[in-house]
């Protein structure tokens, strides 16, 4: 028996590697650096590498399924398609009497 009897698989992980995080996300490595950027993920330096908290890759994912939720939940207007009617009222005309 070793000095350390916890089973690997019984933890789960508090920070992962971009990469991890990135096949976590299936995303790439761009996009990812875009998310931290954009404050939609927490990370941190350890030395020289970057460390991504799970937590705000499972807050990401929440929100993004609470914004899908609302955006189906909303009624959505009568989607035109095709190009835009040209006007009926010709360029000369005044709507004035006369």
């Amino acid at each position: 028996m070793s000095c350390c009897s916890i089973e690997a698989c019984d933890l789960a992980a508090l920070v992962v590697k971009p990469k991890v995080a990135w096949k976590m996300l299936a995303c790439s490595n761009t996009r990812g650096y875009e998310l931290i950027a954009a404050g939609e993920l927490e990370s941190f330096r350890d030395g020289r590498s970057r460390k991504i908290t799970v937590a705000s890759i499972h807050r990401l994912i929440a929100r993004r399924l609470a914004a899908e939720k609302a955006r189906i939940a909303a009624p959505q207007s009568r989607r035109r398609r095709g190009r835009p009617r040209k006007m009926t009222t010709p360029v000369g005309a005044t709507t004035g009497a006369s």
